[in-house]
């Protein structure tokens, strides 16, 4: 597997794992029984994943449509993405 290839299919997991997270967060942004600056912490981090997942999946196209890459970025891009799900994860355990 070229380094093209694998780039590609990282921007594809760091685009996924985004949505994810912004799914999720948007989830428990929606429960009743949150406080109201609680709510708004999970509403930010849905808005911020969504706009990060939007960016990865332009940067995806670009590299799919033009053959133009950075490895690097994409492996950043990814490690970001599996970071901040560790992260929501950990926010979503606590107690409200």
């Amino acid at each position: 597997m070229n380094t093209y290839l694998l780039s590609i299919v990282l921007l594809f997991a760091a685009a996924l794992c985004q949505t994810l997270i912004g799914g999720f967060a948007l989830k428990w942004s929606l429960q009743q029984q949150l406080p109201g600056n609680r709510r708004r912490m999970w509403i930010a981090f849905s808005i911020g994943a969504l706009l990060l997942a939007l960016h990865h999946s332009n940067t995806l196209s670009l590299a799919a449509k033009t053959g133009l890459y950075d490895f690097s970025q994409a492996v950043l891009a990814l490690l970001g993405g599996l970071a901040t799900a560790f992260a929501v994860y950990l926010l979503s355990c606590q107690k409200p």
